[in-house]
């Protein structure tokens, strides 16, 4: 009986710990009294962490709650995606069929464009401003526009693909996307707090938004302006999103082969990886574990929801200010949640160590350079007269970037002269996004 004692307080002991760790990745990014969010931490099929922080109205003073609504942006491409994915297990669509099928009078330039080029981002279709809730301004506004590349040879996110993608499904299923989704996803699965929306429509939960002043001290309103479609318009909290992830592993939404072709990153036509497949981001990486992650951007909404397959960790943050990146604690929380919190903290550098980064750094292919200058024993990244980024010093050679999903490795010479700058996407931290070579 003893024993069973000691080791019930030593269980209480490491949950509290666990949980004051969780507890100190918020606190280290979220300030009290300002915006704030909520995030959720699950693991076969149990929350180990949740927790609502910060405010939800400022001008009212209602602090956050958990179960409260926000705009989620671009995760609302994964539903957009599932409901392709479904009706293609239907045999109403394939996905190697080209958009023409489903779309009359497409621009003439959209002819060599598939399916599979919109839910990949590779059809070469560039964002134009413009409405996207509306199909027939869409094919008037962009009958006199090329493609931006041939499909299938480049990744470049496009909203207008996804919005395109969303008529597809009325086409086939003679459904409108919103009646669509809530007949054959939100419904069956028990979402009822997922839905489709817009500004006009009053919507119990939802929290509003702040953009940060240019100082950088104060919030104010954002103007939200969403136009509804198949690439942004959902609202969802927390809750719901763990219970949508679940719903797909389970194989309550699609066939666990066809999630699985979700999960798989496309490759070009010259084979290069793109880190996307239908709807999610793929390929990441978090302290050695395998990662499928979208997050959300809704003008002062900002979202992320990453899960680990092998582990079985789903997280989510939601936010309600445009400030804190939220792939961040998103990151932070699943080494937690692995038992192996982050380790990416600034160590303290002397100016001399410092001043070998100094000078300007260009990549081959751009013209833009980009300057390393120090200031009273900061070091900061600058391309040309844009704002400054400080890199803070983790390692030899090893900089992160405050709240941005991008860290640096200088580079050296046989000789210890520093000649070049390599950045690396945080998910990706074997593969350099961009390669700078230093101006002697």
């Amino acid at each position: 009986m003893k024993n069973l004692m000691i080791f019930l307080l030593l269980f209480i002991s490491l949950k509290a710990q666990t949980q004051q760790t969780y507890d100190r990745v918020i606190d280290s990014l979220y300030q009290p009294g300002e915006p704030g969010g909520v995030a959720l931490v699950a693991q076969h099929g149990r929350i180990l962490y949740q927790r609502a922080f910060g405010m939800a109205d400022l001008e009212l003073g209602v602090t956050m709650k958990p179960d409260m609504l926000f705009e989620i942006g671009s995760m609302t491409k994964q539903f957009t995606a599932g409901c392709i994915l479904q009706l293609a297990e239907q045999d109403k669509l394939k996905i190697e069929d080209p958009l023409s099928k489903y779309i009359d009078s497409c621009p003439p330039a959209w002819q060599g464009i598939k399916l599979e080029h919109l839910l990949t981002h590779t059809s070469g279709i560039i964002d134009l401003s413009g409405p996207v809730g509306d199909l027939k301004e869409i094919l008037k506004m962009y009958r006199g526009h090329a493609l931006n590349f041939s499909p299938g040879t480049k990744r470049v996110y496009s909203n207008i693909g996804y919005a395109l993608l969303g008529f597809v499904i009325e086409k086939v299923s003679g459904e409108s996307y919103p009646d669509y989704l809530q007949q054959h996803i939100l419904k069956p699965l028990g979402l009822d707090h997922t839905l489709y929306g817009n500004t006009a429509t009053i919507i119990p939960g939802r929290v509003p938004c702040y953009l940060r002043s240019k100082n950088g001290k104060a919030f104010h309103n954002a103007v939200f302006n969403l136009q509804p479609s198949a690439a942004g318009a959902l609202l969802s909290n927390a809750a719901d999103l763990w219970k949508w992830n679940s719903a797909l592993t389970s194989g309550q939404v699609i066939s666990k082969s066809s999630l699985q072709k979700a999960w798989t990153s496309y490759h070009l036509a010259d084979g290069k990886n793109t880190h996307y497949g239908y709807g999610w981001q793929t390929d990441g990486i978090i302290q050695g574990s395998l990662v499928v992650e979208h997050g959300g951007v809704a003008v002062g909404y900002l979202t992320d929801a990453l899960y680990l397959p092998e582990e079985d960790i789903f997280v989510v943050v939601l936010s309600n200010q445009r400030g804190v990146l939220p792939e961040i604690p998103a990151a932070k929380l699943a080494s937690v949640a692995l038992g192996k919190p982050d380790s990416m903290h600034a160590i303290p550098t002397d100016e001399k160590t410092l001043e070998a980064y100094i000078g300007t750094y260009k990549e081959e292919a751009d013209t833009t350079a980009r300057l390393i200058t120090l200031v009273v024993n900061h070091l900061y990244y600058q391309r040309s007269d844009g704002p400054r980024f400080e890199m803070k010093r983790y390692g030899p050679d090893q900089f992160f970037f405050d709240n941005t999903s991008v860290t640096g490795i200088f580079k050296r010479n046989q000789k210890g002269q520093v000649i070049g700058l390599s950045l690396f996407e945080l998910r990706h931290p074997d593969e350099p996004t961009t390669i700078f070579q230093k101006k002697q």
